[in-house]
């Protein structure tokens, strides 16, 4: 790609974008409300999602034992403790901007000196907001990576991020909307090329840091998570009897379904999610920023370069921003400042911000704080239904607080 001579307005020179299943674009291919995670085609993923808290079998097991030599009662007793010790969730990822939502995430710094009780203050405030669906906890050059799936703009401006923007312990915060879905949790999302769609990414020198460096997840763990990522249709994931037995639905037909929204529509990727903060890891993010006058297809190739590179957990890209990508490693397995040094290295880089993040508060609006109680609680807002009139939506009380006591 880097012999090709590009043209200004020729059909060479946007190539780059029918490279992936879904070229990065604007925010909402179809109407709101097209597509709905409750519709029938989504039976599987919400009967296994009800289930496997408590049923393993609805994994596909013969699969999985198959992929990795272990016995099968074995698999569903791993499946079991890893779940109840919270170190994996199901989750799904939905393509939002497929049928009609933006995803914004946005970072926030705190000012120098802040109090860490006033920063417990906003790690609560974060914590409970229904509307972000994805946020982390960060120390660094940064405080917090936040996201929200919204069909306004408006209303992320004004309900989840208006009400604490002002605070006087806050220096800015700045939009990351998403242009490319590229890599969550170490599984690739939509905005790759089709050879690469759904792949489980981690490499065997990874793993043997992976294993060293905490005690929870072993070996044989770690292999029935990678059976069940990396397989080469959603349909292999899960054990379509047992989904039939327990819900009286068609498995068949549960089948046909998904299949069609995950393989072929490509709206929505069902995943194991490894809970980094329950193993006692923590990930080191770089919050990348090229110059202004990279144009965008040596964006796109950058980010690709990016996409082959085992070591990134997570791989955002932005459009509209300050910022073009967030990437995102284990910190304790990987020479995070290689990384930092290797990214600087790219002429096209302009800068790069770097924090580490021991605690994620959602994961695709599914909590992942297990202290209160709360863990795996998924709430999916819609911002078109909230209460303009109620006049506790314009400020949050720590920040109310705050005001008064100028």
């Amino acid at each position: 790609m880097s012999e090709m001579h590009y043209t200004l307005g020729s059909d060479q020179g946007l190539a780059w974008k029918q490279t992936n299943c879904f070229p990065p674009g604007g925010y909402g291919y179809f109407e709101p409300g097209i597509y709905a995670t409750d519709s029938a085609e989504c039976a599987a993923y919400n009967v296994v999602k009800s289930f496997y808290q408590i049923y393993p079998e609805v994994w596909n097991i013969d699969y999985v034992a198959k992929k990795t030599g272990l016995k099968k009662p074995d698999i569903a007793k791993r499946l079991k403790r890893m779940y109840d010790e919270h170190l994996i969730m199901f989750v799904m990822n939905p393509n939002v901007g497929v049928y009609g939502w933006g995803l914004y995430y946005w970072i926030v710094k705190l000012k120098e000196g802040t109090d860490p009780k006033v920063k417990e203050e906003f790690i609560k405030w974060y914590q409970n907001k229904d509307d972000i669906c994805t946020g982390y906890l960060t120390e660094g050059d940064f405080d917090f990576f936040n996201g929200d799936h919204m069909r306004v703009l408006d209303n992320l401006l004004s309900d989840v991020i208006g009400p604490w923007r002002n605070h006087p312990a806050v220096d800015h915060v700045h939009l990351c909307p998403i242009r490319g879905d590229v890599r969550e949790s170490m599984v690739n999302q939509w905005h790759v090329p089709e050879d690469k769609y759904r792949n489980f990414v981690f490499s065997d020198e990874l793993l043997k840091k992976f294993l060293k460096a905490q005690k929870k997840i072993d070996k044989d763990d770690f292999a029935i998570i990678e059976a069940l990522n990396n397989t080469k249709s959603i349909a292999d994931m899960f054990n379509f009897k047992k989904l039939e037995e327990l819900s009286g639905l068609d498995g068949e037909q549960m089948k046909k379904d998904i299949i069609e929204v995950v393989d072929k529509r490509k709206l929505m990727i069902l995943q194991i999610y490894i809970n980094y903060r329950a193993l006692g890891l923590s990930l080191q993010m770089y919050l990348v920023r090229m110059f202004q006058n990279v144009p965008s297809y040596r964006k796109q190739e950058i980010v690709s370069e990016f996409m082959d590179m085992p070591e990134f957990v997570d791989i955002f890209q932005f459009g509209d921003s300050f910022y073009d990508c967030l990437l995102s490693c284990y910190a304790e397995i990987n020479d995070i400042d290689a990384i930092r040094t290797k990214l600087e290295n790219y002429a096209e880089i302009e800068e790069v911000w770097v924090a580490n993040s021991k605690r994620q508060f959602r994961r695709w609006t599914a909590r992942l704080d297990d202290e209160n109680g709360y863990w795996e609680e998924c709430v999916m807002t819609d911002d078109f239904l909230q209460d303009w009139t109620d006049p506790n939506s314009v400020r949050c009380p720590f920040c109310k607080e705050a005001e008064e006591g100028k």
